[in-house]
């Protein structure tokens, strides 16, 4: 798969700076999300059987999470992908059945958006399932924005099939779990250096 271009060097080189000053950061577990995950694989399972579903994090941070699914033993192959921390800065360059996207675009440049869900899409085989926070801390570095905001943007690349807002009304913890499913590999149009992808002709204009 041809490399979109999803940050900027700027970008890039403060998320290293926040992995190195802080050994927490990019450490989230998601307990919050194991019933989901679940419920995501036996779905995915089912598809793909009698092969186990293969999973990639993008976005994994320091692998916290990684090494949490790893004990469940559900996936044939568990990988992931962050470019701010050298060990996960890889992109991969296959399909994954399942592709978590969690924690990440709310944290991605605003003029990068649509080109990172595209690269999700690109990288997903079966389903996604994104995690977007929607009610950050006052005065901190992420824009707040609505539940649909996300479910928006995602369905311009995505077909969205579910979407749930957990932690309702806590500042600092509410969000939105959102699952898509990518388009017919001839309907994902090609995206550079950030911009919005034209739409192919199977998906009008």
């Amino acid at each position: 798969m041809r490399p979109i271009q999803t940050f900027s060097d700027r970008h890039l080189m403060a998320q290293r700076s926040l992995h190195r000053q802080s050994d927490g950061y990019g450490r989230h577990r998601h307990l919050y999300l194991e019933t989901p995950l679940r419920q995501l694989h036996r779905a995915v399972a089912g598809r793909v059987a009698p092969r186990r579903p293969t999973l990639l994090d993008y976005g994994c941070g320091k692998g916290e999470f990684l090494n949490a699914l790893r004990q469940l033993d559900l996936f044939a192959d568990l990988a992931g992908y962050d470019p701010g921390v050298p060990g996960f800065a890889t992109r991969p360059d296959r399909q994954y059945d399942i592709v978590l996207c969690l924690d990440v675009l709310d944290t991605v440049e605003p003029r990068y958006l649509d080109a990172v869900i595209e690269d999700v899409t690109r990288c997903t085989a079966d389903t996604a399932l994104f995690d977007c926070l929607t009610r950050p801390k006052p005065g901190g570095r992420l824009t707040p924005h609505p539940p649909f905001y996300w479910t928006h943007l995602i369905r311009s690349h995505m077909a969205v099939i579910g979407s749930e807002v957990v932690f309702p009304g806590m500042v600092g913890f509410e969000r939105v779990l959102i699952t898509a499913l990518p388009p017919p590999p001839a309907a994902i149009a090609p995206v550079q250096d950030g911009s919005r992808p034209r739409s192919s002709p199977s998906q009008g204009s």
